[in-house]
């Protein structure tokens, strides 16, 4: 078949061959019946349930069993099964770019080549029943499991339209599918209130994927429904020819397990994330008031962790120590009701990811774009508060230090080697790697802050503590004051001590297994490179020594924010599901917001109005 396309044929070489099979089986009534007669001698043959019931649907084995069986399958040879119908179209499609030529050309060409095959498709559609019979069944056991019921509208097992699904009739499914996702609905709303926890969310995947399963099925068993040529024939080849490849690939595993983890944590950091976006002057200038108080703190916390470093201790004991330290500031710093800069963008990322889902429609990207502006401003504001109070700080401590005891704070030579230590030359120093490095533990930390929130929600701790015996002592109003905090603190709580852990552990675990890792903190160096310009002076750490130190503050600071809100970002986009389109716009929409109004990345213009939220 070789030479160009004749005009008003399939230009696709698949879609080619395919047309000429369909038009020699209705030209040729010898060969259609020949087609016919092998067709339904090796359907009959075949079971096709595992084809339409469980390829490209999420099955109960975990993230472990799943990837050694995929392996397996990738590096030994597999046992032929010719009874199995969903080997042989394994043995067709081996990968998204055999399914190129399913577009709506085909959709004509697959309904001719449906009616020529005539009743040899009948055991393809009772394979496709028992695949919806198996489908309702696994959903409808799923939506009876506790976890799912006690967060469902329905009370009763009887009730709940999942468990109708199964008794049902092709033609009574359609409504039932509907009052289904209801329900569904239901539960996702319930678990804003009660926690998430990642069976449910595993669960409510399951239910809603089978369902759209059975609704692709549908139409071949319910003999009330014309097939419709345009659209449904296609969309099961579809179906079950991406899931054949993905059910082969790891890549696809671990994105799927990994949107399941994120949607897990994302909703709660999005919570507390609203509360470090600012819109208005005011508010602007609260979070710049509370930034420059951790910026103060800091300071304490990069002396007690000299202490530590000059105690010599044994790497177990240093990292311990370094971790109170770091945790017991952070938490001070929440109490307080300071501002940690780093601590902002994973989580304003999550908010602005929960904002790009609740507004749908092609103009939601301009929408955004103002409130990107709002979350870049608000963490100038305070990391602009966090580097001027820790270096004012700095200096004033410094001073009263020499004047209490005679000599600065830091050594000469501790001095220049500290700060030689924020020099961003790759050949100099690991700064830029030890910059982007604790990125990622400030996005690690925002996980665990949601995390604890939320398991702290789901097992419904603050509710326990309004109840618990101890009230007839201390009283249900002190009780409810507990809990009230409990629930207001527990993300700040579970962020500062999981950030404080991984700052001081990290270093120590890179040394036992001999590598030179190290974090940069943009306060804490920031204190770093005061304490040591005060000691040494300018002329003692050397001109050089003193810009190229500023000059590596500066790049910590942006591989702090940049690389903890870009993943924090990334994972909370793909949690919702937001298209790789529109995920791939919106940096080209935010630079060109920049290019015009750039001021109103770094300050609120005047007709900014006051959000709903504080900050933390």
């Amino acid at each position: 078949m070789a030479g160009p396309a004749v005009p008003g044929t399939p230009s696709h070489d698949a879609l080619a061959r395919l047309e000429m099979l369909v038009v020699t089986l209705e030209r040729i009534p010898a060969a259609k019946r020949r087609f016919q007669a092998t067709l339904y001698s090796a359907l009959s043959q075949m079971r096709g349930i595992k084809l339409f019931g469980e390829v490209g649907l999420p099955n109960d084995r975990g993230l472990w069993a799943e990837t050694t069986d995929r392996l397996a399958r990738r590096l030994l040879p597999e046992a032929p099964q010719p009874n199995e119908l969903w080997m042989l179209a394994g043995h067709v499609i081996r990968s998204l770019d055999d399914l190129k030529w399913l577009g709506p050309a085909a959709d004509p060409l697959l309904h001719r080549l449906a009616e020529a095959g005539g009743d040899a498709w009948d055991p393809l559609r009772s394979s496709m029943m028992d695949a919806i019979s198996l489908i309702t069944t696994r959903i409808a056991a799923i939506g009876m499991s506790e976890a799912f019921r006690v967060r469902a509208l329905a009370t009763g097992v009887r009730e709940s339209p999942l468990f109708h699904l199964t008794r049902a009739k092709p033609n009574e499914m359609p409504a039932l599918i509907e009052a289904s996702r209801d329900h569904l609905a239901h539960v996702k709303q319930a678990l804003e209130d009660t926690g998430v926890s990642i069976d449910v969310v595993y669960s409510l995947d399951s239910i809603e994927r089978g369902l759209n399963r059975i609704e692709l099925l549908l139409p071949f068993v319910d003999a009330s429904d014309e097939l419709e040529p345009t659209y449904e024939i296609r969309a099961v080849i579809a179906a079950v020819g991406r899931g054949l490849v993905g059910g082969r690939s790891f890549t696809q595993l671990m994105a799927d397990n990994l949107r399941l983890l994120a949607r897990k944590v994302i909703e709660r950091a999005g919570r507390t994330g609203e509360h470090y976006v600012t819109s208005s002057r005011n508010e602007y200038f609260r979070m710049l008031t509370s930034a420059m108080g951790g910026g103060f703190l800091t300071l304490g916390t990069a002396v007690l962790k000299f202490f530590v470093k000059w105690g010599a201790f044994s790497p177990f004991l240093d990292g311990l120590l370094s971790s109170v330290v770091y945790a017991g500031s952070f938490v001070l710093m929440q109490l307080i009701g300071f501002t940690l800069a780093t601590k902002q963008p994973s989580m304003t990322a999550a908010a602005l990811a929960g904002t790009i889902r609740e507004r749908a429609g092609p103009g939601r990207l301009d929408e955004l774009v103002p409130l990107i502006a709002r979350i870049a401003r608000s963490q100038f504001a305070a990391a602009v508060g966090n580097v001027s109070a820790a270096i004012i700080t700095s200096l004033v401590f410094d001073f009263l230090y020499y004047q209490v005891t005679g000599s600065s704070f830091l050594d000469e030579e501790t001095a220049i080697k500290t700060a030689k230590s924020f020099d961003p030359n790759p050949f100099n120093s690991g700064t830029i790697f030890f910059g982007f490095l604790t990125g990622v533990l400030l996005w690690t930390s925002s996980l665990f802050a949601g995390w604890f929130e939320n398991w702290m929600v789901y097992r419904r701790l603050p509710e326990a503590i309004r109840h618990h015996r101890w009230r007839k002592r201390f009283g249900e109003a002190r009780m409810e004051r507990w809990a009230r905090f409990l629930e207001n603190q527990a993300a700040g709580f579970g962020g500062s001590v999981s950030l404080g852990v991984l700052l001081a552990f990290v270093p120590i675990f890179g040394k036992f297994f001999g590598l030179p890792l190290d974090v940069r903190h943009i306060t804490l160096s920031t204190c770093g490179l005061s304490l040591s310009t005060s000691s040494a002076g300018i002329e003692g750490l050397g001109t050089s020594t003193f810009v190229w130190g500023c000059l590596g503050i500066v790049v910590i600071g942006i591989l702090n924010f940049g690389v903890s809100f870009t993943l924090a970002l990334i994972v909370a986009l793909r949690a919702r599901d937001v298209p790789r389109g529109e995920r791939a716009a919106l940096p080209g929409a935010v630079f060109r917001r920049f290019l015009r109004r750039p001021f109103e990345f770094f300050y609120p213009p005047k007709d900014s109005k006051p959000t709903e939220h504080g900050h933390h």
